[in-house]
């Protein structure tokens, strides 16, 4: 009987111990990342899956299902991407700026 037991047992703890070393952490950072994006909004700025830092201009929403597309800046140079592209929402492109101006009056 305790055989059956621990044939039963020592699966059942690799497996738990599987989803909780591998499949949940990549599961939260997928719904942290659902968030961000269904947070995004015009003026945001993002780092793209490429490394780029740019500021989202517009929010394009298909109206059949389809990928939404995002409209980024990056400083001069407008382009198009999927919201898939984005790795990760920095912030406010104003609180970027505000930040900038507190760093450059410090160094003088």
């Amino acid at each position: 009987m305790s055989l059956l037991i621990l044939a039963i047992a020592y699966p059942a703890a690799i497996a738990l111990l599987f989803y909780f070393a591998f499949l949940r952490p990549v599961q939260q950072e997928r719904a942290r990342q659902r968030r961000q994006l269904a947070e995004l909004q015009v003026g945001d700025e993002v780092l793209t899956q490429g490394g780029l830092i740019a500021t989202v201009k517009e929010i394009r929403v298909p109206e059949e299902r389809g990928p939404t597309e995002v409209i980024l800046d990056l400083g001069g140079l407008v382009v198009r991407a999927h919201a898939s592209a984005i790795a990760q929402r920095l912030g406010r492109a104003e609180e970027g700026v505000e930040k900038q101006s507190v760093v450059e009056q410090r160094q003088r």
